[in-house]
C-alpha cells in the first residue's frame, strides 16, 4: 500500500499521513514524497500510489489554493480528515547567522506568521518555496543565502542539521491545519444536480458534490455575477437556465427563506415528474406547508433539508467545499417524499461530509432549532451591544469570543428565519428572560443563597446534557 503526500520527509503532509494511517490501522505502508498538490494526483491517476494525502485548509490562512486548483474535477472519495496543530519554528544555517534578509516557506506558513514576521523581522522579504520542509533542504544544500531564514516543523529543521532561532512564530496560538486522505472513486451515475443559490452554504455545496461525487453539477443564481464566478472558478459545470431547473434529477434551493418560497412556487410545476428537491432552509414547517401540495400535484418528491454548519460571514467567496465535514444534516420527510428518499440522501449527504444525519418532522426541527440555534444568535446579538463591549482585549480568556463570534450575522437572512419561527422562537426568548430575570434578582437582592442554588441548577442541567450525549458533550 503506498501513500503519497504533498511534501517531503518532514513536512506536516507526511506526519498526517502517518496519523491517518494509523488511525486507520493500516500496516505495512510506504510513504511516497510528491512536494505537489499536483504531484500527488498525477500519482493517483497513475497508479502509482494507492491514496493521497494533501493540505486543504487552514484555520487561519484559509483554503490551500494549491490544493484546490489540483482536485478540482477529479472524481475521489475522503476517507479520513486530520486536523493537526501546526507550530512554526525559524531556522537559520548555522548560529553565526545573526541578521535574517529574507524568509523562506510555503506561502500558507508565511501568512500563518504574518503579524510575527511584520513586526519582528520587518525587513525581511518573503520567498515562497514549494514546502516548509523544502525550505529548510534548501537552506542546507545552500541554494537559498546564507542569510536567509526558513520557517519549518521543529524535526525538519533538525533532520537538516539547521540552526533553531525560535519557536512558535505562528499569529494564532490555535493555528490548525486540515489534511484529507483520499482514494479516486468510480464515476456515480450520470445525474444532474442544481444547486439554486450560490452563497456560503450553496457554494459549498456545488463545491463539496463537484469534488466528491460524479454528479454533474448546474448551479442558478440570482446576481448572475456569481455564478459566472462559480463556473470561472470549477465549481459548477454550467450555469442553470430555466430548462435546466425543468429537467433536473435533482434541485437543492439554497436560498433565503422567503426567496425559497417564491423560488419553489414557481419552479417545482415545471419541474419534471419524479424529479427531487432538497431544500437547505433554517425553518422547515412554513415550507413544507407550501410547497408539498404543489410537490404532489406534479409528482415531484420533496423532502426537507438543514445543513448545520455555517459561518459567522456569508457569501459565495467564503465557500469552500469542506464546509460540512463533520456537520450534521437534517432531513424532514414531507407527503410528497417517496420510498428509498431518505437512505439515497443520506449516502449523498454522508458522501459530501456529513457525519450525521438526523430525521424529524417539521415541528421538531422549528422547536429544536429555535432553542440550538437561534435563541444563540439573539443572546450574542443582544450581549455584543453593551458599550464596554469594545475595550475587551486582554480582559478576556476565551468567553467574550465564544458569546460574540455569532453576532456577525446578515440580518436580513436572520429577520426572515426568526420571524417564520416566532411560535417556536418567543417561547424559547420568554424562558430565557425569566431565567436571567430570576439571577439579577438574586444579585440585585445580595441573595447569595439563591444566587448559589440557580448557578448549581444550571450546572447541574449542563452535566445532565453531557451525560445524554457522551459522545458529542454539548462543549
Amino acid at each position: 500500500m503506498k501513500i503519497g503526500y504533498q511534501g517531503i520527509q518532514g513536512s506536516n503532509s507526511e506526519a498526517s499521513a502517518r496519523s491517518m494511517a494509523k488511525r486507520l490501522g493500516w500496516t505495512g505502508v510506504e510513504y511516497v514524497p510528491l512536494v505537489h498538490s499536483r504531484g500527488v494526483v498525477n500519482a493517483l491517476l497513475s497508479g502509482e500510489v494507492d491514496y493521497g494525502v494533501m493540505a486543504t485548509l487552514n484555520h487561519v490562512a484559509g483554503v490551500v489554493q494549491e490544493t484546490e486548483a489540483a482536485l478540482r474535477g477529479l472524481n475521489y472519495r475522503m476517507l479520513a480528515l486530520d486536523c493537526i496543530p501546526i507550530h512554526h519554528c525559524l531556522f537559520v544555517k548555522d548560529a553565526s547567522v545573526t541578521e535574517i534578509h529574507a524568509v523562506a516557506s510555503h506561502i500558507q506558513a508565511l501568512e500563518q506568521c504574518r503579524g510575527t514576521l511584520a513586526r519582528d523581522y520587518p525587513e525581511a522579504v518573503w520567498k515562497e518555496e514549494e514546502d516548509t520542509a523544502i525550505a529548510a533542504r534548501y537552506l542546507a544544500e545552500g541554494v537559498l543565502p546564507g542569510d536567509t531564514g526558513v520557517l519549518c516543523r521543529r524535526d525538519a529543521g533538525e533532520s537538516f542539521g539547521l540552526h533553531l532561532v525560535r519557536e512558535n512564530l505562528e499569529d494564532d496560538v490555535e493555528n490548525a491545519t486540515e489534511f484529507e486522505l483520499i482514494r479516486l472513486s468510480e464515476k456515480g451515475p450520470d445525474k444532474l444536480v442544481v444547486v439554486a443559490g450560490l452563497g456560503l452554504l450553496g457554494g459549498s455545496m456545488a463545491k463539496a458534490l463537484k469534488r466528491y461525487t460524479g454528479y454533474t453539477v448546474y448551479g442558478w443564481n440570482r446576481t448572475r455575477s456569481v455564478a459566472e464566478a462559480a463556473l470561472a472558478e470549477g465549481a459548477i459545470d454550467k450555469i442553470a437556465g430555466e430548462e435546466d431547473l425543468a429537467r433536473c434529477d435533482l434541485l437543492i434551493p439554497a436560498l433565503y427563506p422567503e426567496a425559497s418560497l417564491r423560488f419553489l412556487r414557481r419552479v417545482v410545476p415545471t419541474m419534471k415528474p419524479g424529479a427531487q428537491v432538497v431544500d437547505l432552509v433554517g425553518v422547515k414547517q412554513r415550507l413544507v406547508e407550501e410547497i408539498t401540495p404543489i410537490a404532489l400535484e406534479r409528482g415531484v418528491r420533496f423532502t426537507g433539508g438543514h445543513p448545520m454548519a455555517g459561518l459567522a460571514r456569508a457569501g459565495y467567496g467564503r465557500s469552500f467545499p469542506d464546509l460540512f465535514q463533520g456537520a450534521s444534516m437534517i432531513l424532514v420527510p414531507t407527503e410528497a417524499t417517496a420510498g428509498g428518499d431518505l437512505e439515497a440522501l443520506e449516502s449523498l449527504f454522508t458522501q459530501v461530509g456529513f457525519r450525521r444525519v438526523r430525521v424529524c418532522d417539521a415541528r421538531t426541527h422549528d422547536r429544536m432549532i429555535a432553542h440550538t440555534s437561534q435563541l444563540a444568535h439573539i443572546v450574542s446579538n443582544s450581549y455584543v451591544k453593551s458599550p464596554v463591549s469594545p475595550d475587551y482585549v486582554g480582559f478576556s480568556g476565551g468567553s467574550y469570543k465564544d458569546m460574540t463570534r455569532i453576532a456577525c450575522l446578515d440580518e436580513r437572512v436572520w429577520k426572515e428565519l426568526f420571524l417564520l419561527n416566532r411560535e417556536a422562537l418567543l417561547p424559547e426568548i420568554d424562558l430565557l428572560v425569566r431565567h436571567m430575570t430570576e439571577l439579577r434578582d438574586a444579585i440585585g437582592n445580595n441573595d447569595g443563597d439563591r444566587l448559589e442554588e440557580l448557578l448549581r441548577l444550571g450546572r447541574e442541567a449542563k452535566e445532565h446534557i453531557d451525560a445524554l450525549n457522551p459522545d458529542q458533550p454539548s462543549e
